[in-house]
């Protein structure tokens, strides 16, 4: 355990506070725009290609099973999402108003210890991550990954924009 804490970059490090620091106050009433509700999922997809871009010949069964991976995660993100409430779309702000919750930082933080997972087993025992299998392997945990954060970013957004503001229809 020592070896991993000790081994690790300091910018995974940072990465990790990034989340806890966002993640925290997300669990009270908020307001994000579009950019920053979708920024932590597009950081996950360029970080799993940059994953996927190093299986090279195998490539093609990485990115199928990135696909797989992509849409199991996007559907646990849903799952997740779809049955909470309080979220509500400002048109005139552009920002979505979320209620508050702990989820999300659940949410990013598996998606972390996915990709973080990963890397340490490929760091460490280089032969789980070599061949079909790797790339297999490589592929599926950075769909997941990436597909979690998208599914819940677009749920919450989906939950908001299906309630609109009185003053927004007309009222």
């Amino acid at each position: 355990m020592n070896a991993v804490l000790t081994h690790t970059p300091l910018w995974v490090w940072a990465i990790l506070a990034l989340l806890i620091q966002r993640g925290v106050p997300a669990a009270q009433p908020n307001s994000v725009t579009l950019r920053r509700l979708f920024l932590l999922p597009l950081v996950f997809t360029v970080l799993g290609a940059m994953a996927l871009a190093r299986t090279g010949a195998l490539l093609p069964s990485a990115l199928a099973a990135a696909a797989a991976g992509l849409t199991l995660g996007a559907a646990a993100g849903w799952s997740l999402f779809s049955s909470q409430s309080g979220y509500l779309w400002d048109q005139q702000s552009g920002q979505l108003q979320r209620p508050g919750s702990w989820l999300m930082l659940m949410c990013s933080l598996a998606a972390f210890v996915l990709k973080f997972g990963l890397a340490t087993v490929a760091g460490w025992q280089p032969e789980v991550v070599a061949g079909a299998g790797g790339a297999l392997l490589t592929g599926l945990v950075s769909g997941v990954a990436s597909g979690l954060l998208w599914g819940a970013s677009a749920t919450q957004l989906l939950l908001g924009r299906s309630r609109l503001p009185l003053n927004a229809v007309g009222d």
